[in-house]
């Protein structure tokens, strides 16, 4: 008997300590995107380029997502999204993100590789959503981040409409200020209207000079409002500092550009895009004073499934040391102006 009794003491007490059953889950999701894809304008060989490409509308990848109630109202969270090329099965060095969190009635709070605030503020209202042949991508964000490494970022809860999104990086850890980045941004969410406000600062090495760290801030002003089915969008950016992408380039500049555009969905299968930018730059040297655009169609075969066909083009005002691509991954060179369609097919799992 006394056995038994001391078993049931030491069960209990080892349940008493346990923590409590919890609920959650882990989702696997993505993209697989292919296009055929001309290029003229761009880069080496006359300027012509004809190719398959991964990523048209999206890039390629896999999304691997969880989260676990903790009680009270709190989440823990976590994303990490591998990109691949779908061409040939190459996963890129880099994922997209890579963060993990906690949520709850106080608001949102998350470390790791992330978007940044202007990407919820500005890339809401680029009407082609970030594709390969942004305007918004390739002219006004440019050199400029819209994903960072060691962040960490606060979501507001949203009060009337309005909430509020707070970044701080702690970049290379070398106990200097390069790669350091802050941001803060304001929401506005109410019926069919969108409004966005951000400022973003950030360090960068010189790459020519490593002991010194330049700077460099950027501002976005962003607006949508949808009239049915159709939904017009606006974007306002101003920049002024330092601009790099080792170890190739940099440069200072300083000036405006201004995205005006507009997303139609005739139906549910049959959606429609276009967007138009112009970048004024105050020396438009380093970088040309341009027009671009982009037009685009979408084709639902299923939920899942969509085709598509895009046409993008960029004037340029002056032969610079850089000019606007339609994809990074062939940028004009000299005096061209680039333009490309593409003609693809995306699956979301």
């Amino acid at each position: 008997m006394k056995k038994r009794v001391l078993c049931a003491l030491l069960l209990g007490a080892m349940q008493g300590g346990a923590y409590a059953q919890s609920s959650g889950g882990v989702s696997l999701s993505g993209f697989i995107d292919l296009n055929l894809e001309q290029l003229w304008g761009s880069g080496a060989n006359g300027g012509k380029v004809t190719r398959m490409s991964s990523g048209g509308l999206n890039n390629s990848r896999f999304n691997l997502s969880g989260y676990e109630e903790l009680g009270g109202g709190n989440r823990a969270f976590f994303t990490y999204e591998p990109m691949f090329t779908a061409t040939n099965g190459v996963q890129s060095a880099q994922a997209r993100q890579s963060f993990v969190g906690i949520k709850g009635p106080w608001g949102d709070l998350s470390l790791g590789r992330q978007f940044t605030p202007s990407y919820w503020i500005a890339g809401y209202a680029d009407p082609s959503w970030a594709a390969d042949f942004s305007m918004v991508n390739n002219m006004e964000f440019f050199y400029a981040s819209y994903r960072v490494d060691n962040a960490i970022q606060y979501k507001t809860p949203s009060w009337y409409g309005l909430n509020a999104r707070f970044m701080a990086t702690t970049g290379l850890g070398d106990g200097t200020r390069a790669g350091r980045f802050y941001s803060a941004a304001l929401e506005y969410r109410g019926g069919n209207l969108f409004l966005g406000a951000v400022s973003e600062l950030q360090y960068t090495r010189d790459i020519y000079s490593a002991s010194q760290i330049r700077s460099s801030r950027d501002n976005y002003f962003s607006a949508t409002y949808k009239f049915g089915s159709v939904e017009p969008t606006l974007i306002y950016h101003t920049y002024n500092g330092y601009y790099a992408y080792p170890p190739y380039v940099a440069f200072n500049v300083r000036g405006w550009d201004i995205q005006a555009g507009v997303r139609y969905a005739l139906t549910d299968r049959h959606r429609f895009y276009a967007s138009f930018v112009h970048r004024q730059d105050d020396d438009n040297k380093a970088l040309s004073n341009a027009n671009g655009f982009v037009v685009g169609y979408m084709y639902g075969l299923s939920k899942r499934t969509t085709l598509y066909a895009t046409y993008a083009r960029v004037q340029h005002s002056n032969d610079t040391l850089v000019h606007y691509p339609v994809t990074f991954q062939v940028t004009p060179t000299g005096s061209q102006n680039p333009s490309g369609v593409q003609l693809g097919i995306r699956h979301a799992f």
